[in-house]
């Protein structure tokens, strides 16, 4: 089975996206300065920009443990050797500093604390990594996956955007891959458990994927893996009508 993207022409109105939602709701003035920013005239653009680059201690860990797992299933897509685990958890720790030795955060930058606790934050990712590699779906994909991993989809370019309705949306999936004539999607998740965000975010990636591959929702399992506190996963198996209600 393979895998492509639609493109679409480009329409002014903005899409629907479930980080762009959670902006709105969160912060109406956050969501102003992100997405219309271009219109702002009584706030100097660079003082918007610094605002705008502020990252959280939990939000940059994610983003390392997410371009950590990218860069593991591109190497696996080209061998399917055994990885040096020891390796692994260095590459690990050396994109933690360069990240964190390069952003401004939230924490610190609001007086909520006079330093990073980078002890934790090695911690915490070599922890959620760990539960990775022990977990059933990284065998999995040693097992399964790799029949067809030619046609792997790993953090695919672009903003995900699709249509539902007729609508424009933005879904960005990390990891989508072809096994037995089925769509795995996989989101990689390390943060707190939220199951109705979840559910929702799911249904919307296994809605945009039967969209934009032309193939029936109920071959599509969207897949949500939990790598802390400990591993876990929520899938979720779909059919129009329930997507429809």
């Amino acid at each position: 089975m393979k895998l492509k993207y639609k493109r679409y022409e480009f329409t002014r109105p903005l899409g629907w996206s479930s980080s762009r939602y959670e902006t709105f709701d969160k912060c109406k003035r956050q969501y102003y300065y992100t997405y219309y920013r271009h219109h702002i005239r009584d706030v100097p653009s660079y003082r918007i920009e610094k605002l705008r680059s502020l990252t959280s201690v939990p939000l940059e860990m994610g983003n390392v443990v997410h371009d950590v797992l990218e860069a593991f299933l591109w190497r696996l897509q080209k061998s399917d050797s055994d990885i040096d685990e020891q390796r692994f958890y260095d590459y690990a720790k050396a994109k933690t500093d360069e990240y964190f030795s390069r952003k401004t955060f939230l924490e610190i930058y609001y007086g909520q604390r006079e330093s990073l606790d980078m002890t934790f934050v090695h911690e915490r990712i070599g922890a959620c990594l760990k539960n990775f590699i022990g977990s059933p779906i990284y065998h999995w994909l040693y097992m399964k996956a790799m029949n067809n991993r030619d046609n792997w989809m790993i953090e695919p370019p672009g903003y995900g955007e699709t249509r539902l309705d007729g609508l424009k949306a933005y879904c960005k999936m990390d990891f989508l891959f072809p096994v037995d004539g089925h769509i795995y999607i996989i989101d990689w998740k390390t943060g707190k458990k939220d199951l109705t965000k979840h559910r929702r975010q799911l249904i919307g990636y296994a809605t945009a994927a039967s969209s934009n591959f032309d193939i029936p929702i109920d071959t599509i399992f969207p897949r949500i893996v939990y790598l802390q506190p400990s591993f876990e996963e929520l899938e979720l198996s779909l059919h129009k009508d329930s997507v429809e209600q």
